[in-house]
């Protein structure tokens, strides 16, 4: 089993989201001790943003100069690393109601057609195999709920981004309130640590 796990929070020793996706892969490691981690840390180490050069690059397969070249292949190199893993775990916290810039970033790279999905007259059709996903996600507040489910443009976008590739099979580790007194961060990420085994043992065994 090949494990991608990707982070995506700026922050670091403050994390639900990195504490979280931590351990969800620490969990399916123990299960399967033969799997194998490739970690990538965006919050850290954020993939370029698509630039023009770039873009037409990965369409007419050209790179006009050594940056865009390198960029191409950077971008190659993570979408043979989403197609090769087994199971994709995404940390991935709410910035301003949706994603972190430095995820963004990471789904720009990877959602390209011809190479992650492709183009007909019946729609987008993905080219990735359907494998486990799973989004660790974080929030300061609550949105989940009905009231406030409109302002969620993370997780949606997320699920849409990964099916158009393919992926469909995507579960939702959740933990609300992180930022907030009730249900306060240690509890939101304790309630979302003891759902661990089950979803696990739901999806992988």
């Amino acid at each position: 089993m090949e494990i991608l796990h990707i982070d995506s929070s700026p922050l670091t020793a403050n994390s639900s989201s990195r504490r979280l996706s931590r351990a969800l892969v620490d969990e399916i490691c123990q299960s399967f001790p033969e799997a194998k981690v490739t970690y990538r840390d965006l919050g850290i180490t954020p993939p370029a943003h698509l630039s023009e050069k770039t873009f037409l690059a990965l369409i007419n397969g050209n790179p006009i100069d050594a940056e865009a070249e390198q960029e191409v292949a950077a971008i190659h190199h993570s979408i043979d690393e989403l197609r090769r893993c087994d199971v994709l775990v995404i940390g991935a916290p709410m910035f301003n109601h949706s994603v972190t810039s430095q995820l963004k970033a990471w789904i720009d790279q990877v959602c390209q057609a011809r190479l992650t999905f492709k183009l007909t007259s019946a729609g987008a059709i993905g080219l990735l195999t359907d494998k486990p996903a799973f989004i660790v996600s974080t929030r300061g507040g609550i949105y989940a709920d009905a009231a406030h489910k409109v302002l969620d443009h993370q997780e949606p976008y997320l699920e849409s981004t990964l099916r158009l590739m393919g992926i469909n099979n995507i579960h939702i580790l959740r933990a609300e309130g992180v930022d907030k007194t009730n249900p306060g961060r240690q509890c939101s990420e304790q309630q979302s640590l003891a759902s661990l085994p089950a979803l696990l043992n739901k999806v992988l065994r």
